[in-house]
């Protein structure tokens, strides 16, 4: 039974260490931009999609008629089916990731990204994650669209951040109200609508005004008032900084104090020092209350793992190791207990530890020791012998856990696509390419591509561990895939003997290599098709893809069918097409199946698939255009900026409607994306109707004296694409503004 009928000493110990700590460490002294400097770099970083607040006379004065349409991301939310996947066994734990990444809002998040040297972070295990939160230092941090797009592609939640830091100013204006209404819930709702994301982190951490008697209770009706004006297909979780009470004191749990604002939130994201005795508080405390386990989220500190931090050590479950390649250590104690996870600045491994790649042949290098570390946080795969991290003591990072406790056993694996829709055209976040400028022949560079990525397969047909282990075995024939070995996008399948030493069997038999889990029905509403390419082995090699369906609930009843498919091209209208019907059931999962023997013992390519799709089958072609593309200039304040600007409409001649079980777009419709064209040459991506023209777009103008050839070209949901009539648009309407002039 819950009580507070004692003082607790241990808050009235951290008041007087709060002030203790403003007298002897007032507020920093560090220069900071002006109000000024903050109100040009929002607008400049507004034109390249990027959108933030500083301050509540930003928010407040803020209207939908602001929003730019380059800001807002168009990728619907893909529902996700609702149950787990078919062998989602054991306890599993739901997964937030809540970004901090060199504090928000880089250039490769932007709608025209520059190429970079290295790849930077994303996220490659969208199937795993529940909810993502875009997490800056700034009042109100709207997800770039980049994000949004992405997440959405793969199914996950995506929040923005409101929050309020020590030095915030006016924090009462959080609870003005206007009309009877709380005006910040009203325009915290209007923002996630109108700039297309899914709702919101409330982290407050700073004590209430002292004037304010009745904060407690009005923030609950705020809380509730916000959640209300979501509505059910969005959400708010709320951090665990601010108490009931009036002051910041963190739980590491739910408690009495943290509760009532938990309850009125969707979920409670913890403070990260909890240990068991808080997991078993937290547990009564939400029995009393009847609020499911599922919805509290307990932080996890990726940085805690570091012994090279100023400052106190930061703690984070357990205590001695936590966070860092430990990070599922904690998930593991979570997901027994029923509890939830939050993983604070997974992006850790891209900080800590280098990001540069050694080139190994065209247009492919050597992963970074940041990507080496990021997968064994994920998958177990084993770190490199040394890291050249700058932690002073010792390797804490090489722990005895980390290879078996990887996040991905214990989150839970969700199906790709929806029920009705999957896609993918094995898009990555960073997509390899020549440096034309560079002097250096060949220099690859990385043309960030983060709102495109693809819902991405786990490639290796074991656990990372398993993977290792496999190669010390008898010789065994295996399958393995690789994303991206060129400049366009694709999965490249390859079958290879592994093991060190011989043991008699047949290395005939059927292999496979699964792409995804799925959870469809196989009732022949859809069908799946596959663009891709079969090598011509000119061996006894067989290969094709596989379909299992679920016959039962019951894992024993699953049953594999197999579609050989002869060497050769097979894209557009000579995509592999397979209808999905089986007698009862759900399609639970795909892949690529090899059998016979290849005859070889080093590794050999098989096939090379650029696109799968499952949608509803008998769909007729989709009847669009793309007109009126035109040249416009977006202004605000001092800025310029020049914009190649298009609309579509439907063919008026056609009679179809948009198939109901189809991804659509609230602002590009059947579109998924678009491509620029100029003078032959694409020159870019948009996800919306309209793109900015950089300067280096600007060279396709040299030497010409009249006009250049403009064409844009949509990709819509599902595969097919749909070009406008080449323009040519004179060369003068380029000249009066590019990129951003002020």
């Amino acid at each position: 039974m819950e009580t507070s009928a004692f003082p607790d000493w241990r808050r009235i110990g951290h008041r007087i260490g709060k002030g203790l700590k403003d007298v002897l460490d007032p507020h920093p002294t560090n220069p900071s931009p002006s109000p000024e400097e903050r109100k040009d770099q929002r607008i400049r970083d507004s034109f390249k999609g990027l959108v933030y607040f500083d301050n509540f006379d930003e928010v407040e004065a803020w209207s939908e008629s602001d929003i730019d349409p380059i800001q807002q991301a168009n990728q619907p939310l893909l529902f996700r089916h609702s149950s787990q996947v078919h062998d989602d066994i054991g306890s599993k734990t739901k997964l937030i990731l809540c970004h901090d990444y060199k504090g928000g809002y880089h250039d490769y998040e932007s709608v025209r990204p520059d190429p970079l040297s290295t790849e930077l972070y994303s996220c490659k295990y969208l199937q795993f994650v529940d909810t993502f939160i875009y997490f800056s230092h700034k009042l109100v941090c709207v997800p770039p669209p980049s994000w949004s797009n992405v997440l959405h592609r793969n199914g996950s939640k995506i929040l923005g951040t409101f929050l309020i830091e020590p030095q915030t100013d006016d924090v009462e204006r959080l609870l003005l109200k206007r009309n009877g209404k709380y005006l910040l819930a009203t325009r915290l709702a209007e923002m996630a609508t109108g700039y297309g994301f899914d709702g919101w982190l409330l982290n407050v951490e700073k004590d209430a005004p002292e004037n304010y008697p009745r904060w407690s209770q009005e923030l609950t009706a705020f809380i509730l008032e916000l959640r209300g004006n979501l509505g059910e297909d969005k959400a708010v979780i709320w951090y665990d900084a601010l108490t009931v009470e009036g002051d910041v004191y963190y739980q590491n749990g739910l408690t009495l104090s943290n509760r009532l604002y938990a309850m009125a939130a969707d979920g409670i994201f913890t403070n990260y020092k909890w240990t068991d005795k808080h997991l078993a508080a937290t547990k009564a405390s939400a029995t009393a209350a009847g609020m499911p386990s599922s919805k509290i989220f307990f932080g996890i500190d990726v940085w805690a793992q570091n012994t090279n931090m100023p400052g106190p050590p930061r703690v984070t479950y357990p205590a001695e190791g936590g966070g860092g390649t430990n990070t599922g250590l904690a998930m593991s104690t979570l997901s027994t207990c029923g509890f939830s996870s939050a993983v604070f600045a997974p992006a850790w491994t891209y900080e800590h530890f280098s990001t540069s790649r050694i080139p190994h042949g065209l247009l492919r290098n050597e992963p970074s020791i940041a990507e080496r570390v990021n997968q064994s946080m994920w998958t177990g795969a084993s770190l490199p012998g040394e890291l050249f991290c700058d932690c002073r003591k010792g390797r804490p990072h090489h722990t005895y856990f980390y290879e078996r406790n990887p996040i991905v056993q214990y989150a839970h694996e969700h199906p790709a696509g929806s029920a009705n829709f999957f896609e993918t055209t094995f898009t990555q976040a960073f997509r390899p390419q020549i440096d034309t400028k560079s002097k250096e022949k060949q220099t690859v560079v990385y043309l960030p591509c983060v709102g495109s990525q693809d819902p991405l397969p786990n490639l290796l047909p074991f656990s990372a561990r398993d993977w290792e282990e496999i190669h010390k075995g008898p010789i065994t024939r295996v399958l393995y895939a690789e994303l991206g070995m060129g400049s366009y996008p694709s999965l490249t399948v390859f079958t290879k003997f592994a093991g060190c030493y011989e043991e008699a069997e047949d290395q005939s038999d059927p292999v496979y290599l699964r792409l995804f889990k799925l959870n469809m029905p196989c009732d022949g509403s859809l069908e799946a098709r596959f663009d891709l390419e079969v090598k011509d082995t000119s061996g006894g090699t067989n290969c094709g893809v596989y379909l299992t369906y679920m016959v039962t609930s019951s894992q024993s009843s699953l049953i594999d069918e197999r579609c050989k498919i002869s060497p050769g091209k097979h894209y557009g209208n000579a995509a592999i097409q397979i209808p999905i019907h089986h007698s009862a059931g759900r399609l639970v999962e795909l892949g690529i199946f090899s059998d016979g023997d290849p005859g070889v013992s080093n590794p050999l390519s098989l096939m090379e698939v650029s696109r799968v799709v499952i949608e509803p089958r008998g769909l007729l072609p989709k009847k669009f255009k793309i007109q009126n593309i035109r040249v416009c200039i977006r202004s605000r304040d001092k800025i310029q900026q020049t914009r190649i600007v298009w609309d579509w409409v439907k063919d008026p001649l056609c009679e179809q409607s948009w198939p109901e079980l189809m991804p659509w777009s609230r602002t590009t419709g059947p579109f998924r994306s678009f491509t620029v064209h100029m003078g032959g040459e694409a020159v870019g991506e948009a996800h919306c109707l309209e793109m900015p023209i950089t300067e280096e777009d600007l060279q396709h103008l040299d030497g010409v004296t009249d006009g250049i050839e403009m064409q844009v070209e949509g990709h819509l949901f599902g595969g097919d694409n749909i070009r406008s009539p080449a323009i040519t648009v004179p060369k003068a309407e380029f000249e009066h503004g590019c990129g951003n002039r002020g």
